[in-house]
């Protein structure tokens, strides 16, 4: 099944006061600083947060409910809600999407204090015309579900704040619908925020078991590099790694070749060199530039087989020379029928490779709030068509689909 995220849906959390935003398999968001794209991604984070720690422990994280919540209007907002619908069980579909969940509450209890509560709710599809749905409210858990082996051994006990998100509730055996809700949980644990730390990827990184998956910061590039050099074929033909290497050699000509070394001194370290035309000897990853490490970076995301369902890239185009902008857009498309990528950029260059569902304009309003998306596909092709047809990013650019300063 190719489990996806539709659409999120965001109400009172940072600047996302009623954000409802559509995601297909590339989404390419654009819009000045602080009109709150970056908030988007925040809001996904605290979803895998949720299901990793739970809404307490992700709320502490962030400092706190008040910390998250709006801060605008006339009077504090007293719940924030985040939501998702998409594809996890196996009935599912884009006519009928599954769908999550959660409020937390803030509600007065005395003069000094406040407290908080959750409210999660769970609807999948896990037969054929069949819905079933979870709520937990307060102390309370829910279950409507038309299915016999649906049902919770020992639904007593449940607390204020716990999420089934993060751990399972004491479900019947063989319940269908705890399979649809570990899912979605799976799913959500998952997502990526890919977000290169040019120094820490520069440095040698340990061999680990966990290097088949490109850490969030890339501070394992070399042993994940490593990985993808491991990868052949029945031919037994390095072709991942071929195709990268291409890539690296395309929009960085200077260099040959992409070496990955035991480092010296170490036996469970790996470093990477770089072979440069003209130049005796090699590069230590070390001594290139924020670009060529950036380039290998997100090339290195583009050509990951396992990729989560999720990645999210905040400003893609950082460090990155406008004509390799157009090979990466190339790749990243490729990339996205394997998964689905959310992607902030301020570059028309890159805009210009996307098409008008690609592409999210992002604005705020004096009141403090984003307007995400601030024009429909519908809206953005209007304009495209009145212009005669030129390029997303020169309209944007020039203001006339919004987003601009």
């Amino acid at each position: 099944m190719n489990h996806r995220i539709l659409g999120l849906t965001v109400r009172n959390f940072r600047t996302l006061t009623d954000t409802k935003l559509p995601l297909g398999a590339l989404t390419v968001m654009v819009g000045p600083n602080a009109a709150g794209k970056s908030n988007v991604f925040h809001a996904l984070e605290f979803l895998r947060g949720v299901s990793h720690d739970g809404i307490a422990s992700a709320l502490t994280e962030r400092g706190g409910f008040e910390r998250v919540a709006f801060r605008g209007g006339p009077k504090p907002v007293s719940r924030i809600t985040i939501g998702v619908e998409g594809i996890w069980s196996e009935f599912a579909s884009e006519e009928s999407p599954d769908r999550y969940e959660l409020s937390v509450n803030r509600r007065r209890v005395s003069t000094l204090e406040h407290r908080l509560y959750r409210h999660e709710r769970f609807t999948q599809h896990p037969r054929q015309d069949t819905e079933t749905s979870v709520e937990l409210k307060s102390a309370a858990v829910e279950v409507n579900s038309p299915l016999a082996t649906d049902g919770l051994e020992d639904p007593a006990g449940i607390d204020r704040m716990a999420s089934a998100l993060h751990r399972p509730l004491p479900w019947t055996t063989d319940s269908p619908t705890a399979h649809a809700v570990a899912e979605i949980s799976r799913h959500l644990s998952e997502v990526r925020v890919f977000d290169p730390d040019v120094r820490a990827a520069r440095q040698p990184s340990p061999i680990t078991s966990s290097g088949r998956h490109l850490e969030d910061d890339a501070s394992n590039l070399a042993d994940f590099l490593k990985t993808l050099q491991a990868i052949r074929n029945d031919k037994g033909r390095r072709y991942v790694w071929e195709a990268l290497l291409n890539d690296v050699r395309a929009v960085i000509p200077q260099i040959r070749d992409v070496h990955v070394v035991d480092t010296p001194g170490t036996y469970d370290h790996l470093s990477i060199e770089l072979e440069e035309e003209g130049l005796r000897g090699r590069t230590r990853l070390e001594d290139a530039s924020f670009g060529t490490v950036r380039v290998l970076c997100l090339l290195a995301i583009f050509h990951d087989p396992e990729p989560p369902a999720l990645t999210c890239i905040e400003e893609i185009d950082h460090g990155i020379h406008p004509h390799a902008l157009e090979l990466l857009a190339g790749r990243l498309r490729e990339a996205s029928r394997r998964a689905q990528f959310l992607i902030t950029t301020h570059s028309p260059v890159f805009v210009s490779e996307l098409t008008p569902e690609e592409f999210v304009v992002c604005e705020r309003g004096t009141d403090g709030a984003s307007r995400i998306p601030a024009l429909t596909p519908d809206e953005v092709q209007e304009v495209i068509d009145a212009s005669e047809g030129m390029p997303i990013g020169e309209l944007w650019f020039a203001n006339t689909l919004g987003g601009g300063l």
